[in-house]
């Protein structure tokens, strides 16, 4: 061998040790700044979630200090991720996606500490929203509004970080893992509410007019005559709202409006298959399509074309909900009623009826309770944190719809807490039963359903099965003991005393109808499309104390997938209607 080949061996040798050498020095390297950022990851998680204690115990002192020790930790692990080895290392396999999804949590975490946490931490007292409240009969709304800027640039923080969250490839390495999850676990709900926030920062002022007058339309919806989103608009009021201060212009029932030869607005093509044109002719039946902002919309119009009296939006909200207001105001007397939380729903949906006969005096007995109301919830006697509670009850239950006419105002609507689709195009997988009445009558008071939704996914093609148990308890004397008015006035071929329903179940989202069944026969029903789902739609007459049950069956596209959420909604009647989930097992 020659001297010549002797020294390319040993330099051979020597830059193999040295690149192992530099190699291992990389790899300890990236380890120890490996466990500075889970180190510091953690502590900026347990940090964060001390937040929503110290903002609302209103310790400023407090939470600045916190939002100070999150930056630190948060700018210590970028620190520790941002040299030139560590992005090196991310092209290692198996080894490199834990590395970047430590790299990216922590370049997530930084940016949130600058533009969200502590801009948002300096003005806390002011989005504090449970701090605001009425004062003779005005929503002083100037700290949110003030507010605005900095929470919509928080708002954007958080969104980024969010998407990125989605996108980060799954931790495996148990070191980085812990720490990844941790940190993403408290910062998705603190997301969700900062949108929430923006959300009412961009919103609430404009429409409680602080931009100049505004002007809605207050349907109550009386869950005794069912419709798709509760119950029929009876009693109802036109409110206007300048700069925060609320007051009642007029107050409205059923009989105010005209009945319309046409529809006042072009209705979606689905709403016609399912409803025919009657949501867009009689106002009892603008809660019946299933786009909320559709009859929210018809509502509307048909106000004007009764009243000339033209809203900027449609609040909604049903009769069991004023119940819940109740338990935040505390009873109310209503002339010789006193009506509170407890029996709020028996009284307006059974008792009134039953005791009243009249129904004009009926009719003033229902705008005084609204009246009532009104002046409790302004008065600036009940504390705005209740007051939430009850409208954040209502809205999980579907019970409060609000419809702006303002374009942007419904598109920042649509998403939000406030959203008023019951069946949105989501990462959820949903399926709809909804219940509307066609006697014209207040017998669904006695309505006690309950729905079963019983998913298989074991199979290639997945199956979603609804069962719809329709009950009521409606007493068998019901068309000699209750008044002509309970009983729909024998306007329709329905016998007095009994019940005509339409029931529309609405399937998952491209996913196709397999099989049905009603009372164990196979009688027609009607199908239609609604956006990319299919609903099957059947009537039927219910006898006092009757029941009935309508079984659909719906096949998905596509093959199982394990992660899939699934929800099931409903029509809010008087009461909750029991529903129950079934998942089937795939073991063997």
């Amino acid at each position: 061998m020659t001297t010549t080949a002797r020294r390319r061996i040993l330099w051979t040798f020597v830059g193999v040790g040295i690149f192992i050498l530099l190699t291992a020095a990389a790899a300890l390297w990236t380890l120890s700044r490996a466990q500075v950022a889970r180190d510091s990851l953690e502590s900026a998680a347990e940090v964060a979630a001390t937040f929503p204690a110290l903002l609302e115990a209103g310790d400023p002192a407090a939470s600045t200090a916190a939002a100070d020790a999150f930056a630190a930790d948060a700018r210590t692990a970028r620190d520790a991720t941002s040299d030139p080895v560590w992005r090196l290392a991310e092209f290692v396999p198996w080894l490199g996606s834990n590395l970047t999804a430590v790299r990216e949590v922590s370049e997530i975490a930084d940016d949130l500490a600058v533009s969200a946490i502590s801009p948002l931490v300096a003005i806390a007292d002011d989005i504090d929203i449970a701090r605001l409240g009425f004062t003779e009969g005005r929503l002083d709304l100037t700290p949110l509004v003030d507010a605005a800027p900095v929470l919509e640039k928080a708002n954007d923080a958080f969104q980024r970080s969010v998407d990125t969250v989605r996108d980060l490839p799954e931790p495996t390495v148990p070191l980085v893992a812990g720490a990844v999850d941790r940190l993403t676990e408290v910062l998705l709900p603190a997301a969700t509410a900062v949108d929430a926030l923006d959300r009412a920062a961009a919103l609430l002022p404009a429409m409680l007019g602080a931009d100049g007058p505004r002007t809605y339309l207050l349907l109550m919806l009386n869950n005794a005559e069912a419709r798709t989103y509760g119950g029929i608009p009876g009693a109802g009021a036109v409110i206007t709202v300048e700069d925060g201060r609320v007051g009642i212009e007029r107050q409205l029932s059923s009989g105010d409006y005209v009945i319309e030869k046409e529809s006042v607005i072009p209705l979606s093509p689905s709403t016609i298959a399912l409803f025919a044109d009657l949501p867009g002719r009689y106002i009892q039946n603008t809660m019946s399509p299933l786009p909320f902002a559709e009859g929210a919309s018809a509502a509307a119009a048909l106000l004007e074309r009764s009243t000339g009296i033209a809203v900027d939006g449609v609040i909604a909200i049903d009769t069991t909900s004023l119940g819940y207001l109740l338990e935040a105001t505390g009873p109310l007397d209503i002339g010789p009623v006193v009506l509170d939380s407890g029996n709020a729903v028996d009284i307006l949906l059974s008792v009134a009826y039953r005791e009243i006969q009249e129904p004009t005096v009926l009719d003033a007995f229902f705008s005084a309770v609204t009246l009532r109301l009104f002046e409790s919830v302004t008065s600036g006697q009940v504390g705005l944190p209740n007051l939430l509670t009850s409208v954040e009850r209502a809205l999980d239950e579907h019970r409060l719809h609000v419809w702006s006419a303002h374009p942007e105002e419904q598109e920042r609507i649509e998403g939000s807490e406030l959203e008023t689709i019951l069946l949105p195009d989501d990462d959820v997988t949903r399926v709809g039963v909804f219940f509307n009445d066609l006697t014209g009558a207040k017998l669904d008071y006695y309505a006690d359903p309950n729905v079963t939704l019983e998913v298989d996914e074991c199979g290639a093609t997945p199956t979603a099965r609804i069962t719809v148990n329709w009950t009521n308890t409606i007493p068998a004397d019901a068309a000699t003991s209750l008044p002509s008015y309970v009983n729909g006035f024998g306007l329709t071929d329905t016998p007095i005393g009994e019940t005509l329903t339409r029931l529309t179940v609405v399937g998952p989202q491209g996913w196709t109808l397999q099989d049905y069944s009603f009372d164990d026969a196979r009688p027609g029903v009607q199908s239609a499309q609604y956006d990319d789902r299919t609903a099957l739609q059947t009537e039927f007459v219910t006898t006092a104390g009757g029941s009935h049950t309508l079984v659909v069956e719906f096949a998905g596209t596509v093959a199982s997938d394990p992660e899939r959420l699934w929800d099931l909604v409903s029509t809010p009647l008087a009461r909750s209607t029991n529903v129950e989930f079934i998942s089937a097992s795939c073991d063997g």
